[in-house]
This record gives structure tokens, sequence and C-alpha cells, in this order.
């Protein structure tokens, strides 16, 4: 049996007044539209886009990955939020860690507090963007090897999420 996990989103306005009747569409990673439920168990479809109420509020539940969300409405410029996590790890948990040591552009052995237990479906932001294991990086153990072209950069700062 799949499980799927809630989404909860609100808008408001610079006011913080609730802001009804916004679209809320929710993208795959690869760009297509997600699917979207109105229960946990994912037996009741909803629509997608999902329209906020008259407090700016809206649920979805989606099975656990990355997102682009995406909200619109004539009271609003349109707003798009890549790399917005959905789902559950370890107890239903999402587990963040910094890798040590500081990246300065020629670190490519990173070490992490504890170890991945199916790092290929992890994720490692580096600059707040999304890093492809396989292709950027990879783990082994607690230790995240940089294969990239250019090794994380001075300032960059780096997350790694067990989902």
């Amino acid at each position: 049996m799949a499980i799927y996990y809630r989404r909860d989103d609100e808008v408001q306005n610079g006011l913080g007044q609730a802001v009804p009747n916004i679209a809320v569409t929710y993208y795959t990673s690869s760009g297509d539209l997600a699917t979207v439920y109105a229960d946990s168990s994912g037996s009741v479809p909803a629509s997608n886009p999902q329209y906020t109420n008259g407090l700016g509020q809206t649920a979805a539940y989606m099975a656990a990955g990355i997102y682009t969300i995406t909200y619109s409405g004539a009271q609003i410029q349109t707003l798009t939020y890549p790399d917005q996590i959905v789902g559950a790890g370890i107890g239903g948990l999402i587990i963040r860690m910094v890798p040590t040591p500081i990246a300065d552009g020629t670190i490519r052995i990173f070490t992490l507090s504890e170890t991945p237990l199916n790092p290929g479906n992890d994720q490692l932001f580096v600059a707040g963007s999304l890093a492809v294991y396989g292709v950027a990086y990879t783990v082994t153990g607690s230790t995240i090897t940089w294969i990239g072209a250019v090794p994380p950069q001075e300032g960059d700062t780096m997350e790694y999420f067990i989902l």
C-alpha cells in the first residue's frame, strides 16, 4: 500500500491577510503535473492545481519526492519554488546533515555525521541547488566524494538530506 504525504500551502499578502482563489500547482522533478490526492491512502484523486480557500489555504497528498510548486492568480505575481521536498524518511522524518569540512573550492572529500542507508534516494544541495547523485557526487559509507568537474566553492553551503 502506497503512502502519500500531506503538503499544506497558505498564501498571504504583504499585510498577512489570506489570499483566496490562488492556483497552487505541483510539478514533478521532470516538469510534469504531479498526481495529487485528497487523502493519505491515495484513493481520492484531487485536482492539480489546487485553489486556496477563503483562508488562503490548500492541502494535497503526494508521493514522496521533490516538487516544483507554483502559486499564481490575479491577486499575486506568479511565484515558483523548485526543490520542495515532500515525503518522509526514517520514522517519518527527514534528516538534515551538514557535511564537513566547509567547502573551499579544492576539497572533494566530505564527511557526514551518519551513514545513509540508500544514498541514491537522498539529496545533496550545494549553494541551494540539487546535486545529481552519480554525476556530481557519490557516497560510500559516511563519505561524500565530489566527482563533478568543479568542487563546491568557498562560501557554498552544503546540506545533505536523508529521505
